[in-house]
């Protein structure tokens, strides 16, 4: 596997997406039909990957695989029933499920698929050299629908299209702004008397007629299966409410936020025992360019692809277009913001050996990396994250800021190969060994204003990254 297929295939799995119930809802939640957990579990070990320290919020994404229903008046019949309510741009859907009739199990093959398009994992059809971009197929049965009763909204709907497609109430959604938010379409064949429905989402790289035509030439297999119920056992039941209790525990200790002495300060060192390596912010300077940072080389960047089509000659940043977002994902404005440079000095130790730590370990280097959180202080005194985001506009395709990580490291070990891809931001290191680096972040100048850095903390990835457990560095002084 190519190294770019390897990037693109990470950030397909963990990029958080700006279009609520539309794209959010579209590519990843369509494969996670029983996921309920809605939290992300700290790792044993810090993961090589420059997403590790993402805050991961699943928000019933599952729920996705029913959020279509025909637009009209509720038809009673067979094995489901659905409704909608459309208010302008916005459409929300529901479903009834007869109970009395027993689920069926339902397959969907294509025997279309537009060219140089092929099938790379179940219900997966990608673009040759476009790996991420394509077709998904999704049957659902009752069972599915059935595991999700909530009411779903899709929100800046352009047009629903109905129609028939192989004798089935078929509907088509596209959706406004199609090349800036880089949207795509879902289609839907409803068939409530033999019990299921399909889906198909195409992403925007897909027309909207290729899609028609992958549904128009669909294999469908409708079969019995013994084995599908819609009650949970008891035991199950039981499963089912000790996570729900588990995920609302989790979610109290999230809320809990810090203190402001629980933040270590600038200039103090941050023990991170679980795997035996410390941490401390020596200096923190924002420079206009690039080029000022002392002991700037691009052997220190971890990607120059997404560094160099964002740099003007003389080492500022291009303006790019960015979306403020609530914490439903709702888009609140559109503003220009341009980047600067964030120099963070850091001395990190690894004051344990790695063979000293009990039971099984496979740590054999240590963590460099850190991430940019924004915290807000509340009326109570504690600080947490701010839940508002901010991202770019999708088609500006810029991504040099990486979920608020560090680009660029000034004393990279790890620089060729997959090495490079996955240990860039890793090194190996002996008992006692201390190493001064830099790390260097792009940050919207307006999210410092006038050069304040009260509201940005840092959490290096040797933390752990634990969310219920926070372990903030300051760069400023926090009062």
């Amino acid at each position: 596997m190519s190294e770019d297929r390897k990037r693109l295939e990470e950030r397909v799995l963990t990029q958080s997406i700006p279009i609520p119930k539309v794209t959010e809802d579209k590519i990843e939640a369509a494969y996670d039909i029983v996921r309920a957990r809605s939290r992300q579990q700290a790792k044993v070990t810090p993961i090589r990957s420059r997403r590790s320290l993402r805050r991961v919020w699943a928000a019933g994404l599952a729920a996705a695989l029913i959020a279509v229903s025909g637009l009209g008046v509720m038809a009673s019949m067979g094995y489901f029933t659905k409704n909608v309510q459309e208010t302008g741009d916005q459409v929300s859907y529901s479903f009834e499920v007869n109970y009395e009739l027993k689920p069926v199990e339902v397959t969907a093959e294509p025997t279309y698929l537009p060219e140089g398009m092929e099938k790379q994992e179940e219900g997966k059809y990608f673009l040759d050299g476009n790996y991420g971009h394509g077709i998904s197929i999704m049957p659902m049965n009752m069972v599915n629908i059935d595991a999700q009763k909530e009411m779903m909204d899709f929100t800046h709907v352009e047009r629903v299209e109905k129609t028939t497609i192989q004798n089935m109430e078929a509907h088509i959604i596209t959706y406004k702004d199609r090349d800036k938010y880089l949207t795509g379409e879902d289609l839907f064949l409803f068939n409530p008397e033999d019990g299921y429905v399909i889906r198909i989402f195409g992403d925007n790289e897909v027309p909207v007629e290729e899609v028609r035509k992958v549904a128009e030439g669909l294999k469908i297999t409708v079969t019995e299966n013994a084995d599908l119920a819609y009650d949970l056992t008891p035991e199950e039941q039981q499963k089912q409410t000790a996570a729900e209790a588990d995920d609302a525990e989790w979610q109290r200790l999230v809320e809990k936020g810090v203190t402001t002495d629980q933040i270590t300060k600038l200039g103090e060192t941050l023990k991170c025992e679980g795997y035996g390596a410390s941490y401390t912010v020596n200096e923190v300077k924002i420079y206009d360019s690039l080029f000022d940072v002392p002991g700037y080389t691009e052997q220190g960047v971890y990607d120059m692809e997404r560094l160099s089509p964002w740099l003007n000659a003389d080492g500022t940043h291009k303006p790019y277009q960015r979306m403020h977002l609530n914490q439903e994902g709702e888009i609140l404005e559109e503003t220009a913001a341009t980047p600067k440079f964030l120099a963070v000095q850091v001395t990190a130790e690894q004051y344990i050996g790695y063979d000293e730590f009990e039971g099984e370990t496979t740590q054999d280097s240590t963590a460099l990396d850190a991430a940019l959180v924004y915290v807000e202080k509340r009326a109570d005194g504690t600080w947490n994250f701010i839940k508002d985001t901010y991202e770019a506009v999708p088609s500006e395709r810029y991504d040099l800021q990486m979920d608020n990580f560090a680009f660029y490291l000034s004393r990279p070990e790890n620089l060729n190969g997959e090495e490079r891809l996955h240990s860039f931001f890793y090194r190996s290191m002996s008992k006692g060994e201390r190493i001064d680096y830099t790390l260097i972040f792009a940050v919207d100048a307006d999210r410092m204003p006038n050069g304040s850095l009260e509201n940005i903390v840092l959490r290096f990835n040797g933390t752990g990254n634990d969310d219920t457990n926070p372990m903030w560095s300051a760069l400023a002084e926090m009062k």
